[in-house]
């Protein structure tokens, strides 16, 4: 199998830190790719173009990570990520408030790499304001300590550190003691520290 990534998506670290959790990294090789580049001929692979995507060696391709997530997660550990956060309403939150973060600070971030317009400015802080919002929901429920990391867990911690990284200006860990915490006692765990952005 091979999961055509990049060091510094957040979507693509979501995978690469379930699988060296489950010590399946050796599993999976990981190809890096410009999914913006149509020489690498990754459309071909991707026709959506996003990362990560997991090609299988039947040559079915999976997109999106929660799915390719789920997917390495039955094959490797029979859900054992993801069975405790689809049994608990609020890990499923925890799950959808890192996915909204990351939906945010990307459109965000592409919307600051263009030469701009009139509405820029109000763009971009209209964006950067909901993911300073979900990032105050989850300042609330972060946990005082983390045994065994879920998804809800690793997304959270890859959302939080990919906006501390393009957005460095929101200062986000600054004001959220907890969520500060939760982010660096994983951050400690040598899944998370191997592939941190930057």
């Amino acid at each position: 199998m091979k999961l055509f990534m990049s060091g510094n998506s957040p979507y693509a670290r979501k995978v690469r830190v379930m699988l060296r959790e489950l010590d399946q990294a050796d599993s999976v090789q990981e190809v890096s790719i410009n999914p913006r580049d149509p020489a690498t001929g990754f459309w071909d692979i991707n026709p959506v173009g996003k990362i990560p995507a997991l090609s299988l060696d039947n040559g079915v391709t999976i997109i999106e990570s929660d799915h390719v997530c789920r997917y390495l997660d039955d094959r490797f550990a029979n859900g054992a990520m993801h069975k405790p956060v689809d049994r608990d309403a609020g890990r499923l939150r925890i799950l959808g408030l890192a996915q909204g973060i990351l939906d945010k600070g990307m459109l965000t971030r592409v919307e600051k790499q263009r030469k701009g317009g009139p509405d820029q400015d109000e763009f971009v802080k209209f964006h950067q304001a909901a993911v300073c919002r979900a990032l105050d929901a989850l300042e609330e429920v972060a946990p005082d300590s983390v045994s065994v990391p879920d998804m809800a867990d690793i997304a959270a911690v890859c959302a939080a550190d990919w906006v501390g990284f393009r957005h460095p200006e929101l200062e986000i860990l600054d004001t959220r003691p907890r969520l500060s915490g939760w982010v660096s006692t994983l951050n400690a765990r040598p899944a998370f520290a191997a592939t941190r952005p930057g």
